[in-house]
């Protein structure tokens, strides 16, 4: 069985001397490459969009369902008893790098593989709310964003910020990041169960969509509120931990780097409304 991270014989370790706040030096690199790469999905997916591309559409719909699915599996699998044969210290180690490493690509696979799954089942004439399959799909898919923008994203950042802090609780971040990488195995089961209903939609005879392209719309606002309202309230909490001296200014522009990189996630997720 794996070591719950708040087992006796670690505790020792939790408690380090004062330390120098702030993030490591390669923590804005990692994350400036997950912005990067956190681009590539929406830009594909407005380039599918405005050349009418189905096939590029699927492979956009598709690739990003992969590479999401595919990192909540090793998530679980892998880095779970990697994660459960090391203590504390060990486990923060890892969290330092996995978090800056993930911050802006996980968010954007998610909300693309969703978007454009929603433009697809409507150029295939399926996304009609009288076919059951599809009702499973959207209540599957709802319960993934919750967990996603409820539970997933707001552990990462707590792990972002209680990293910067000149005393990190060392047994928080393990335990949080312990909860991340068991909720990855939870989302990549859902995400196999989409998997087989996506496979059943696309048996399903075409109908006339009775969903317009708003759906869109709505689903990216419902995605954008409820991120930016967990961010804006730890990043709050972050301000009140730099008056305190614990966070430097560095980490709080860090912090700021990340929501403005979101925010322009999510808007060129919107514009491929302009070509729906």
């Amino acid at each position: 069985m794996h070591a719950k991270p708040g087992s006796a014989g670690q505790k020792a370790i939790a408690s380090d001397g004062p330390g120098q706040a702030g993030f490591p030096k390669y923590t804005t690199t990692l994350m400036l490459q997950s912005f990067v790469l956190g681009l590539i999905p929406p830009i594909v997916l407005i380039a599918a969009m405005v050349l009418r591309n189905l096939t590029l559409l699927t492979y956009t719909h598709v690739m990003s369902a992969v590479l999401w699915t595919g990192f909540d599996l090793f998530m679980a699998i892998i880095m779970g008893r990697i994660l459960g044969s090391l203590d504390i210290s060990g486990r923060v180690e890892v969290a330092k790098r996995l978090t800056p490493s993930t911050f802006f690509i996980m968010p954007s696979l998610a909300a693309t593989t969703i978007t454009a799954g929603i433009y697809l089942a409507m150029s295939l004439g399926v996304f009609n709310l009288s076919y059951y399959w599809i009702i499973i799909a959207l209540a599957v898919v709802g319960v993934l964003t919750a967990q996603g923008f409820g539970i997933f994203m707001p552990n990462g950042m707590r792990i972002f910020v209680e990293l910067a802090k000149r005393n990190p609780d060392r047994e928080r971040i393990a335990r949080l990041n312990w909860t991340n990488i068991r909720l990855a195995g939870v989302q990549g089961v859902l995400q196999i169960a989409v998997i087989f209903v996506m496979v059943n939609i696309a048996s399903l005879p075409q109908a006339k969509a009775d969903i317009n392209p708003m759906i869109i719309l709505y689903s990216l606002v419902a995605f954008a509120v409820m991120f930016l309202g967990i961010y804006l309230f730890i990043y709050r909490n972050a301000i009140r931990s730099y008056r305190k001296g614990e966070l430097d200014r560095k980490a709080i522009s860090t912090l700021r780097f990340g929501l403005y990189g979101h925010i322009a996630i999510f808007i060129l997720l919107g514009l491929t409304l302009l070509f729906a």
